[in-house]
């Protein structure tokens, strides 16, 4: 969630809670869902990436999907913080400024430094399956 003074509190807390407010500003309108869904873009420069961009301009989400074939992939450097999440595949991860390499694998989540990129080695030969969660200056 991006940083906001803008929060209207239902319950659950000890704050300030506007019921009214956030009734007012609540659409009760239905729609499909597939109107509220937004198709991914796919990247220019990288074959296996995939961004999601919601229509805010402080988030979005990359999806990357290599090739088990692939023995090596470069997440690439961003001019913000990042977190990536391992959905499938076992890799370790290097890094310029890390002393030493990361393994991860299924679950794993790592942290990724402004203006850093990764180098990431498949361990086993299984597609690797990849989200980004980040801020695209």
């Amino acid at each position: 969630m991006a940083c906001s003074d803008n929060t209207v509190r239902a319950g659950l807390t000890s704050k300030f809670i506007d019921v009214p407010t956030l009734c007012e500003m609540l659409s009760y309108t239905p729609s499909p869902s597939k109107d509220r869904l937004f198709p991914p873009k796919w990247s220019q420069e990288d074959p296996y990436l995939s961004l999601y961009a919601p229509p805010v301009p402080d988030f979005a989400v990359m999806k990357m999907e290599v090739p088990g074939s692939d023995t090596e992939y470069k997440v690439s450097a961003l001019d913000s913080a990042s977190i990536l999440l391992m959905v499938q595949g076992t890799v370790t991860a290097s890094t310029p400024t890390a002393q030493a390499e990361i393994p991860l694998k299924r679950g794993g989540v790592l942290f990724i430094g402004a203006n850093e990129s990764v180098s990431l080695k498949l361990t086993v030969p299984e597609d690797l399956l990849i989200f980004r969660a980040c801020c695209l200056l």
